[in-house]
């Protein structure tokens, strides 16, 4: 059964800049949530470095994938758009959003039977007082 540990420590086995980022999973029932520290993730005006923020937002995704495919399976992506929109300032706190049931049953089907499946998600930076700071869309695969 997975837990937000479980899931916390597979994603920092596989993508260990989770580790060093200090990635944490809040929420992983529907929408995945996770958050980081700013204090290893600013840039030199003290405000989050871009790079931390677009990783977060992927590694979200990356979660919501986790939670369908078996613990040997990967997860890639493919593409991406990503939108920064204010700077951010205090801890950070990305969210994917859960795909729709039928979206998940096309995956798990394809998945099971190709061994390889895509997939589209939405992943947020959302500062504390529920503006959003950046957007992402992204095409992952998973793979066995």
């Amino acid at each position: 059964m997975i837990t937000a540990k479980s899931l916390e420590i597979r994603l920092h086995k596989q993508i260990p800049v989770s580790q060093f980022m200090q990635v944490e999973v809040i929420r992983f029932e529907n929408d995945i949530e996770l958050s980081c520290d700013l204090a290893p993730n600013h840039n030199h005006l003290g405000t989050a470095f871009g790079g931390s923020l677009s990783a977060l937002m992927i590694l979200a995704a990356y979660c919501q994938l986790f939670r369908l495919i078996s613990e040997n399976g990967h997860v890639v992506l493919k593409s991406t758009s990503m939108q920064f929109l204010i700077p951010v300032e205090e801890k950070l706190h990305a969210i994917c959003q859960s795909p729709s049931s039928e979206q998940i049953e096309n995956f798990v089907k394809t998945y099971e039977k190709k061994k390889k499946a895509r997939m589209t998600l939405e992943s947020q930076i959302v500062l504390a007082d529920g503006r959003i700071a950046c957007t992402l869309v992204g095409e992952f695969v998973a793979v066995q």
